[in-house]
């Protein structure tokens, strides 16, 4: 079943719970995915450029968080949220970011207090931070770039969609019980550098 939101809309966020409530009897697992990427030097960066990174990445992933944690508590049986950061989240990225930056680094607060908030309702608050992933969006703008060779940390290739794919199956699962409020790398080796 698929459904389409605004994440920049509550009011779309609520509405999709609601519909993932109806349809499939209540909510066990969310994933806060959506996000942009823009590049903008601070000294031309807008109100408005900043105002729209931060609603899309950071209010859009506090809205899912929310209206999750809202259908899991009135469901009672608890459940895991997943919120995809950044390594930019963890340090900066490079000029041009700094919104982006903002963004991530909020949503790796976000999850450490929303566990603190949400664990007597065992609900789990996981993030997951990783590199610059080889999308069909990271493609487009780096045409004519060899993505695996410049792009590859030191396990020496370029992250795909499944690299993160399957950590957030870890993180969703009940081998990650034990865990909530951390933010799990995904980065072949490159905080490690």
């Amino acid at each position: 079943m698929a459904s389409r939101l605004d994440v920049a809309d509550p009011g779309s966020i609520s509405a999709t719970a609601d519909t993932a409530v109806a349809e499939l009897g209540g909510i066990d697992i969310w994933v806060n995915n959506a996000g942009v990427y823009p590049s903008t030097p601070i000294l031309q960066l807008s109100d408005d450029d900043w105002d729209r990174v931060i609603r899309i990445n950071l209010t859009g992933t506090f809205s899912g968080c929310r209206e999750a944690a809202r259908r899991m508590v009135h469901a009672g049986r608890g459940g895991v949220i997943i919120n995809v950061s950044s390594i930019a989240g963890i340090r900066g990225r490079g000029p041009g970011v700094s919104h982006y930056v903002a963004s991530k680094h909020g949503i790796v607060g976000i999850t450490r207090q929303l566990a603190l908030e949400l664990a007597e309702a065992r609900i789990r608050v996981l993030a997951i931070a990783p590199t610059i992933i080889v999308t069909p969006g990271v493609q487009a703008t780096q045409e004519g770039t060899d993505l695996e060779r410049t792009l590859s940390g030191p396990l020496g290739r370029a992250g795909r969609p499944d690299d993160v794919a399957r950590v957030a199956l870890f993180c969703a699962s009940d081998l990650s019980l034990f865990m909530t409020g951390s933010t799990l790398l995904v980065d072949a080796g490159e905080m490690a550098r």
